[in-house]
C-alpha cells in the first residue's frame, strides 16, 4: 500500500507536468496555426504588390511585365516563392515556377536544407492566382501566379522563434514543477502529519493505552472533528475501562465477602473452636443467601442485555400511580422520621402511556435510593408540565452525589465512591429504571452536589393517542 503522503505528492507532481505539457502543445498549435496565416498572407501581399505595379503602367502593351522581373528573381534568390506573370489565358509570359524554386532552394540553401531533390518535389508546393485588371476596362489583363513550399518558409521565419517559445517554456515547466512539488510537500504535511499523529493514537488505543490523546490541533476542519472523535474515543474508553476496573473490584469484593466469612466459620468449627449450633448455621445461610442474591443480580444483568418481554402501554391517570407510589412510602418515611410531601397539582389533567407494573417498579426504585441515602431532612415528588412533556421530581436532602460518579450512576454494577460502599445494594437498580424509563420514550436526569442531595428528574411524553402500543424492555 502506497502511504497519503507520497500519493498527494505524486498527485501533485503528475498534475504539474499534465499542466506543463497541456500548455505547451496548445502553444506550439496555436503559434505553428498563427505563423501558417503569417506565411499565406506575406505571400499574398508580394502577389498583390507585383499585381499593382504592374496595373499602374499598364497601358494595354504587355511589354510592361519586364519591369517586374527585378522583383521576381528577388523573391526567387531569397528563397521565399515562385512568381509568374500569366496572360489572360494564363499562358506564362514571364517568371518562375516550381522547378526554378526547388533548383535555387537546393543549391542555395543546400546547407540549412540537407535534403534531395526527390523530396523537395514531394514537399506540399501552393500556387495562388492573382488577377490584374486593367486600370481603364477593369477588365482582367493578365494573373500574377505565385507558388511556395509552406513547410520550408515556416522552417525559416518560425524555427528561431519557436525555439526561443520552448525554451521559455522548459524554464516555465521547470519553475511549475518546482512550485508544485513545494506545494505538494506543504499540502500533503498539512494534511499526512495530524493523520499520521491520530493513526498512532488510534495504535496506541488498541493496545490498551487509553490514556493516549492527540493534542495537535489542525486549521481543517475536517482533520479537526476526526481528531477531537478520536480524543473523545479514547475518553470513553478511558471512562468505560475504569468503570470495568471498579466493577470487577466491586464484584470480586462482593464475592469474597461471603466466601470468606463461609471459610473462616466452617474452618472454626471443624477446629472445634465454634459449636455447631443452629446459630452458626444461620450465619452461614445469611452468607449463602447473600452470595446467591449477587449472582441473581448478574442474571438480572444479562436480562437487561436481551430486552425479551414485551410491556404493554395503556393511558393511565398519572397522579393515581403517584399516589399509590407515595403511599406505600409512607409508613418507610415516618420511621426514618422523614418529611415527605407529595405536589401533583401542575398534572391533575395529564394522562400518559404506561405499564403500571414499570413504572411502579420506577419510582420504587428511585425512592428507595432516596430513603437509602437520606438520613435526616426530606424527600418530595412533585410533577411539572411543559409542552407535551411532564416532568416528575424526586428530590432528597441526603448524602448527595460527586460529579464523577454522576457519569457512572446508571451504568451497571457501579456503586460510586466508597462512602456510599456502606450501604447494601447491587448497584444495578439505576441501570435497570433508565432502561425502562428509556423504553417508555422518556429520559432520566440527575441534579446533584456531594453532601446536599440529589434530584431525579424522569420526562415522560403526555399521552396524545388513545392506540395501545406494545414496547419491548429489559425484565428487571
Amino acid at each position: 500500500m502506497i502511504s497519503f503522503k507520497k500519493q498527494m505528492f505524486s498527485l501533485f507532481l503528475i498534475l504539474g507536468l499534465f499542466v506543463v505539457v497541456l500548455v505547451s502543445v496548445f502553444v506550439n498549435t496555436t503559434m505553428h496555426r498563427e505563423f501558417q496565416k503569417y506565411v499565406a498572407s506575406n505571400v499574398e501581399y508580394i502577389a498583390r504588390n507585383v499585381a499593382d505595379k504592374i496595373m499602374v503602367n499598364y497601358h494595354g502593351d504587355l511589354a510592361i511585365m519586364n519591369l517586374v522581373e527585378a522583383d521576381i528573381l528577388n523573391e526567387l534568390r531569397t528563397g521565399k516563392c515562385a512568381i509568374s506573370i500569366l496572360d489572360r489565358n494564363k499562358d506564362k509570359v514571364i517568371g518562375v515556377g516550381k522547378e526554378e524554386l526547388i533548383e535555387e532552394l537546393y543549391v542555395a540553401h543546400k546547407d540549412e536544407y540537407p535534403v534531395t531533390l526527390e523530396v523537395l518535389h514531394n514537399l506540399e508546393y501552393v500556387e495562388t492566382d492573382i488577377p490584374i485588371l486593367s486600370m481603364q476596362t477593369s477588365e482582367i489583363v493578365a494573373f500574377v501566379r505565385t507558388g511556395y513550399f509552406p513547410s520550408l518558409l515556416l522552417s525559416m521565419d518560425e524555427v528561431g522563434f519557436q525555439d526561443k517559445i520552448n525554451s521559455s517554456i522548459v524554464l516555465i515547466a521547470l519553475g511549475t514543477i518546482s512550485c508544485s512539488t513545494l506545494f505538494a510537500l506543504y499540502l500533503t504535511t498539512l494534511f499526512s502529519k495530524p493523520i499520521y499523529g491520530i493513526v498512532e493514537t488510534a495504535l496506541e488505543l488498541s493496545k490498551g493505552n487509553y490514556k493516549v490523546r492527540y493534542n495537535r490541533h489542525s486549521n481543517i476542519k475536517e482533520v479537526e472533528t476526526l481528531r477531537q472523535s478520536m480524543n473523545n474515543l479514547a475518553q470513553q474508553l478511558e471512562e468505560e475501562d475504569n468503570v470495568r476496573k471498579k466493577l470487577i473490584s466491586d464484584v470480586s469484593h462482593e464475592i469474597r465477602t461471603p466466601l470468606h466469612i463461609l471459610q473462616s466459620n466452617l474452618e472454626a468449627m471443624i477446629d472445634g473452636i465454634y459449636p455447631t449450633d443452629e446459630e452458626q448455621m444461620q450465619a452461614l445461610h445469611k452468607e449463602v443467601v447473600r452470595f446467591s442474591n449477587l449472582l441473581s443480580n448478574l442474571d438480572k444483568l444479562k436480562g437487561i442485555e436481551e430486552s425479551r418481554v414485551e410491556l404493554s402501554l395503556i393511558p393511565v391517570g398519572l397522579n393515581q400511580e403517584l399516589q399509590e407510589v407515595f403511599n406505600t412510602f409512607k409508613i418507610r418515611a415516618l420511621s426514618k422520621q422523614l418529611d415527605f410531601t407529595l405536589n401533583m397539582k401542575k398534572s391533575e389533567q395529564v394522562v400518559v402511556n404506561l405499564d403500571v407494573d414499570a413504572f411502579k417498579q420506577i419510582m420504587t426504585n428511585l425512592l428507595s435510593n432516596a430513603f437509602k441515602f437520606t438520613e435526616a431532612g426530606a424527600i418530595s415528588i412533585k410533577t411539572e408540565v411543559k409542552g407535551k412533556l411532564v416532568t416528575i421530581e424526586i428530590k432528597d436532602t441526603g448524602i448527595g452525589i460527586n460529579r464523577e460518579d454522576q457519569k457512572y450512576m446508571f451504568d451497571r454494577m457501579y456503586r460510586g465512591d466508597k462512602s456510599r460502599e456502606q450501604y447494601e445494594g447491587s448497584g444495578i437498580g439505576l441501570t435497570i429504571v433508565k432502561k425502562l424509563i428509556v423504553q417508555l420514550n422518556g429520559e432520566i436526569k440527575v441534579r446533584s452536589r456531594e453532601g446536599h442531595g440529589t434530584t431525579m428528574l424522569i420526562q415522560l411524553p403526555i399521552y396524545h393517542n388513545s392506540e395501545r402500543l406494545k414496547l419491548k424492555f429489559p425484565n428487571a
